[in-house]
């Protein structure tokens, strides 16, 4: 799991997101499926997994989860299934969530800049710092969507039956996996064990029209670029 972010980065990480409703992306939790199905659910790896979408929010609680889909399916394959399903993802108009180079960039879903660093190890140690507002802008879309990660990652710790395959049947094991994302927004509600200590806040039900398509917009890109260059010009006069 990526190191965790310093506590006194935590609010720099959503000043420049304004209408972000926290970030997304997809990881494999380890199954066991008839021998027919297992070509369907094998990853790249040749593990036997189903491709879980997981939607959390600034506090790490997951506000939407979607198991059950093969390994070998894409995440943006994952995601544009969650958001035309009856009781499935719903992103108002206005808002967005942070998701990495493998979604598309367009409405409802910032990515980051392809060609350019991303991954939190790229500014870490004695890596450059940012050298222009693409790198920038990748710097602090990463920093502000490691929630996911941390999330996927305190998931993971707590149930081990999600790091390892069990003998259910994936109708089951699809269950078990969203039984144990309400248990960690649960705990994360009840028992206070953020490491970050990060308070908590009620949950805004939205009434808006909902975004119910997943392609790239240019509307979107050039709108992410002049947030790039804001971030940069900020940064050149610090």
């Amino acid at each position: 799991m990526a190191k965790l972010v310093l506590e006194d980065e935590v609010e720099d990480q959503w000043r420049w997101f304004k209408g972000c409703l926290g970030a997304l992306d997809g990881t494999f939790i380890q199954i066991r499926v008839p021998f027919e199905y297992k070509p369907r659910y094998k990853t790249r790896k040749g593990e036997i997994t189903t491709n879980v979408l997981g939607v959390c929010d600034k506090n790490l609680n997951f506000t939407y989860v979607l198991p059950g889909w093969e390994g070998s399916a894409t995440d943006g394959r994952v995601l544009r299934d969650a958001i035309v399903r009856t009781n499935g993802l719903k992103i108002p108009e206005g808002n967005y969530y942070l998701c990495d180079g493998g979604y598309t960039n367009g409405n409802g879903f910032l990515s980051p800049y392809r060609g350019y660093r991303y991954w939190l190890r790229d500014w870490q140690g004695d890596n450059p710092p940012p050298r222009c507002r693409e790198e920038l802008f990748n710097m602090k879309h990463a920093r502000a969507r490691n929630v996911i990660e941390r999330a996927f990652g305190l998931l993971k710790e707590h149930w081990g039956i999600l790091r390892n395959s069990s003998w259910y049947s994936l109708k089951v094991h699809n269950r078990i996996i969203s039984a144990c994302c309400l248990m960690h927004n649960f705990i994360r509600r009840e028992m206070e064990v953020d490491p970050l200590n990060i308070d908590m806040e009620e949950q805004v039900e939205y009434q808006h029209d909902n975004i119910n398509v997943v392609e790239s917009s240019q509307e979107w890109t050039t709108w992410r670029d002049e947030l790039a260059q804001s971030m940069w010009n900020a940064s050149l006069n610090n």
